[in-house]
């Protein structure tokens, strides 16, 4: 797996916040009083998330190979 550099990283997060405005998320029960910087650390969270994935991922190939 190629290295993801950090200009694809915040592309991709603009792209989730287009796709889930606070708006949105607000609809959500959970989240329906959400502030603009706990969205915020949401958005950073789940994209934390998602690159310890796809390392986990990208160790496990290399580990077969």
């Amino acid at each position: 797996m190629q290295h993801i550099n950090k200009e694809d990283i915040e592309q991709a997060t603009e792209r989730v916040k287009k796709r889930l405005p606070i708006e949105k998320i607000r609809q959500i029960t959970k989240y329906k009083n959400i502030s603009p910087e706990a969205y915020n650390q949401l958005i950073k969270n789940a994209e934390t998330f998602s690159l310890l994935i796809l390392e986990a991922i990208n160790v496990q190939d290399q580990n077969i190979i």
